[in-house]
């Protein structure tokens, strides 16, 4: 029975050799494991706290960004607006100056139209005065009765057609 013998020493010296190397294990294995472990974390939280914090500053640019493209699009609008508003001014002013010009044009027209027709009308009667002053000189020369008289006015009458 060699092989199942009990040593007591030798069980004692395996535990002082189990304590010894957990002492060692734990001071120059454990510690630094555990701190690499801990500095590890602080990395990952760090890493995580930086994505939340680029993910809050995108959300907020994002927000910015969508004001601003609203208040262009507003102001756009606004520009658009201004500037249909100012062609309309524009074109209204174009189509009351162009109808004061026509209007002009046309007063101014029938100015002249009467200022003609006065003149054609004393161009006329200077005409007919001249006629009146010549018949009456022929009839002066000589004396008048029904058929001279009658005579006289289809003179007058071809001559007034005549000169026309």
């Amino acid at each position: 029975m060699g092989i199942i013998d009990v040593n007591l020493w030798q069980i004692l010296i395996s535990l002082a050799n189990l304590l010894i190397i957990f002492l060692i294990v734990k001071k120059f294995l454990f510690k630094p494991v555990q701190k690499v472990m801990q500095a590890r974390q602080e990395q990952v939280d760090r890493i995580y706290n930086d994505a939340e914090n680029d993910r809050t500053a995108a959300s907020s640019m994002k927000q910015e960004y969508e004001a601003r493209l609203a208040s262009a699009r507003e102001e756009a609008d606004s520009l658009v607006r201004t500037a249909v508003q100012t062609a309309q001014r524009r074109s209204d002013a174009i189509v009351a100056d162009a109808a004061s010009q026509a209007s002009h044009l046309k007063k101014k027209a029938e100015e002249e139209i009467a200022l003609e027709k006065q003149q054609m009308l004393k161009g006329v009667q200077s005409e007919i005065s001249d006629i009146a002053v010549s018949i009456a000189s022929k009839i002066v020369e000589r004396e008048v009765n029904a058929k001279d008289h009658d005579a006289f006015v289809d003179e007058f009458i071809r001559n007034v057609g005549e000169q026309q």
